[in-house]
């Protein structure tokens, strides 16, 4: 029988992974639902699973190994940068990503913040409890149609923010070198350079993936280039923005707020960390995701995916596809024989 493990569930708190096992089931593929914290218990569960499926777990090409049949490792979320994909391409093994779930809430939770930082609300609702009812208490704020929204990353979810923003009549401009021009101009965005979007706006929402060149794209040099009292938000990946520095500047009123979904170091910060005493940054536990719907959507995803990939099929969120092909034709006849 054919088995698919996911390995790190406590990564995943409070979900009903019903929808993966019954759809799984109806093809003959075993689902075991794991919480592995340590590279002997992964082994222990998913030495001969055909597909693996992850939030954080580090895997590199020496786990890899370990995972005798292994065809498939598919992140549950857009990001994938806890998988070595150059080392699972040598293995023949397929990685995955969701990179179409849960578009709408994530773009929901960034206005969100964007809307709770440019107005205080957290901020009043902190000082309030402690008996200060002054209504101009903070940071000075102006009409959110004189500011410039600027993006860092203009994949799906920032353009579905963009939509949402729209009636609030900002003026928006984007930064990323991978979308075509005409892409920016359908949603009347001003593409921009990194340095313009760093300089020019008044609030910046970040949207780009984590790799080696974004690692702490939002640090002291970079927010140096901002303007005096911007507003920066995050849901995109912990590791974009260095907590340290962004620390410092809320402290010194460089940066007057930010709101964070998602934490470099999460979920192992220190609660002595400087980042807790600022009162103008909303924390939030990594919960962009998360809706009923996008739950579901997201488990149905990654159970299709390991269905494709064990059939012979290179799925369409497939991030390696291009050095598979090989392992595609060799699959795609084994299957067929």
């Amino acid at each position: 029988m054919l088995k698919y493990v996911f390995l790190d569930s406590h990564n995943l708190l409070g979900v009903n992974y019903g929808v993966t096992i019954n759809y799984l089931k109806k093809f003959g593929i075993e689902t075991i639902i794991a919480k592995c914290k340590t590279d002997e218990e992964i082994v222990k569960v998913a030495a001969y699973a055909d597909a693996v499926g992850l939030v954080h777990v580090k895997m590199n090409g020496a786990l890899m190994d370990k995972l005798k049949i292994c065809k498939a490792i598919i992140s549950y979320g857009i990001g994938y940068d806890s998988i070595v994909v150059n080392d699972a391409t040598q293995r023949d093994i397929a990685v995955c990503n969701l990179p179409d779930y849960c578009r709408p809430d994530v773009a929901t939770h960034a206005l969100g913040l964007i809307l709770d930082c440019h107005r205080k609300i957290t901020l009043h609702d902190r000082r309030l409890r402690r008996g200060n009812w002054n209504g101009n208490d903070g940071y000075r704020i102006k009409r959110l149609s004189s500011q410039k929204l600027g993006l860092i990353g203009f994949g799906n979810i920032a353009r579905e923010l963009v939509k949402y923003i729209k009636p609030f009549n900002m003026e928006v401009i984007a930064y990323d070198p991978r979308i075509n021009t005409e892409v920016f101009s359908m949603l009347g965005v001003k593409q921009a350079s990194l340095d313009e979007v760093l300089a020019k706006s008044d609030i910046i929402s970040i949207h780009t993936h984590l790799t080696m060149e974004t690692r702490h794209l939002i640090n002291k040099t970079s927010i140096e280039k901002m303007k005096n009292g911007v507003i920066i938000v995050n849901t995109a990946k912990g590791a974009i923005v260095s907590l340290d520095d962004l620390s410092d500047a809320l402290q010194s009123g460089k940066v007057k707020a930010a709101g964070l979904s998602v934490i470099e170091g999460e979920p192992n910060v220190p609660l002595g960390h400087p980042i807790f005493s600022c009162e103008n940054v909303i924390l939030n536990p990594h919960c962009t995701n998360h809706s009923i719907e996008a739950e579901i959507e997201q488990h149905l995803k990654a159970a299709k995916t390991v269905i494709d990939v064990l059939s012979g099929k290179l799925p369409y969120n497939c991030v390696n596809r291009q050095g598979l092909e090989k392992w595609h034709n060799r699959l795609r006849l084994q299957y067929a024989g």
